[in-house]
This record gives structure tokens, sequence and C-alpha cells, in this order.
């Protein structure tokens, strides 16, 4: 197994462990519901073990794939699938559940919401990233968007929201916090499970492209397209360069720009995923 394939195992089982976590420490004794697996077997809690379920609707959907959706997703998802209700079991043997939210005695509800969303959207992100899912019910989601053809936003709408309306009905309340819950880990599973960096990429138009170019290379390491463009006014024709840098360039190649040619046209535009060399990691390759 290379470095590429460890990294990618290791950062799903601490996304796997961080989403489990923030799950039953959190969620679970607070019988908050976001959807999903994990959203059933805490409103299914008072029939079967919350793992127990987990276990068998897990391996249930994991096969329901394996048959509709091929043995690629099933190689890609077994892993975080069976992981996540394992390391569940293990917490309900040695830890009880309201270990921490025992002691929280103001607005618990308001932390457990909130902070059960960092952990499962910090959790499930990272293992986005690595090109895995958790199962479960993303079985269904991928199912919907691949033989009714929408989207898969839609689908994953469609399931969460039918689950959490549920948990509305039994309880509007805890519904509501478990609404807010679900929107903190969509905003963190949106941010982390990008797979490359996020950066700057700078336009410039300028008459010192030779002398850009070089400072470029020579401070900043980084390559350069050249456009060629045309004044609306003037009809002079110009190189424009196009270089995408991180956070930390970007005041360094201000600078050069003002070394360079102090009256270059610049423009800087935030871009939100760059991948490539220098930005994003060597994939592994199963």
């Amino acid at each position: 197994m290379n470095k590429a394939k460890i990294r990618e195992v290791t950062e799903i089982t601490a996304g796997v462990v961080i989403m489990s976590a923030g799950f039953y420490f959190f969620l679970l004794p607070l019988n908050l519901v976001i959807g999903g697996v994990m959203g059933v077997a805490v409103i299914t809690r008072d029939v079967i073990p919350v793992s127990l379920f987990m276990y068998i609707a897990n391996f249930v959907l994991l096969m329901l794939g394996w048959l509709v959706l091929g043995k690629l997703f099933f190689v890609k998802t077994a892993f975080a699938t069976l992981l996540s209700p394992t390391i569940v079991w293990i917490l309900e043997k040695t830890v009880p559940a309201d270990y921490f939210m025992k002691f929280m005695t103001e607005s618990p509800l308001l932390i457990g919401a909130a902070f059960g969303g960092i952990f499962l959207g910090i959790g499930l992100g990272i293992v986005i990233r690595n090109n895995a899912t958790t199962g479960g019910i993303d079985v269904v989601q991928n199912i919907m968007h691949k033989y009714l053809h929408m989207p898969f936003s839609t689908a994953m709408y469609i399931t969460d929201g039918a689950i959490i309306l549920i948990a509305m009905i039994i309880n509007f309340q805890l519904g509501l916090y478990a609404v807010g819950s679900m929107m903190i880990s969509g905003l963190l599973i949106d941010r982390l499970s990008i797979e490359g960096k996020a950066g700057y990429t700078v336009f410039i138009v300028t008459d010192h492209t030779e002398m850009m170019q070089q400072k470029i290379y020579e401070k900043l390491e980084r390559g350069i397209t050249k456009v060629k463009v045309v004044g609306g006014y003037s009809k002079q024709e110009k190189d424009m360069i196009m270089c995408t840098v991180d956070r930390a360039q970007l005041y360094m190649f201000k600078y050069i720009i003002k070394q360079a040619d102090p009256k270059a046209f610049t423009f800087v535009t935030k871009t939100k995923e760059v991948l490539g060399e220098g930005f994003s990691r060597e994939s592994a390759q199963w």
C-alpha cells in the first residue's frame, strides 16, 4: 500500500471517528435527529439499540448499493459504512452517551445541536474529501440520482428531509434544533470536502510581460498562463498574465507587480478550489 492509500485510509478513519463521536456524545443524548441512518437510529432507539440498528441498516443498504450501483461503489463505501456503527458500539460499551452533556446546565439543546453539527460536518467533510462516503442513506440518494435523474442535492433533501419531518412530528422543538444542526454540518461539509486548496487568481494586463513572469518564477515559483487580449477603447493587443497563488503569496505577488510594472491593470478573484501541482495532493489509485 503506497503513501497516498495509507493517508486516504487514515483520514477516512479519522473522519468517521470524529463524526461518530459527535453523534454519540452530542446528538444522541438529546434525541436530535439530523437525517440519515443515524437519525433513524435515534427515532428507534427505544425499540432496538442504536449500534445494532446502524449495523443492520448499513449492511442492507450496502448490499443494495452493490447490486444496483456496482462493485466499485461497494469497495469505496464498505469500510466507512461498517466502521461507524462499530465505533458507536464500542462507545456504548465503554462510555455513557451523556458523558459530556450531563455537565451542560445552560442551553444544553443549543450546545448539543451546535457541537453535534460541527463534529458531523468536520468528520463527513474529511470522508467526502477522500472520495468516500459513509454509506447508509447515501446509497438511496445515489440510486435516486442515477435512475430518477435528479440532482444529488435534491435526493439528499428528500431523504434527510423526510426523516427530520418525522422527528419534528414527534417533537417539534427538537426538530427545529436538528434543522439548525444539519445546516451547520452542511456548511462545514461544503468547506472541508473540497479536494484542492482555496486560493486567489490574479489577472495582470501589462506592457512588461517578460519581466513580470520572470519575477513570478523567481519569487513565487508559480506557473502562469498568458492570454492575448485587446483593449476595447485603444484597440491595442496586449498579454494578460493569469496566475493562481495561495493566501500567503498574495501580498508578495502585489509587491512584485508594483516592482515590475506599477501601471499594470490588475484584478484579483478569490478561487474556491484549485487542483493541480502545488495545490492538490496525490490521489490514491484503488
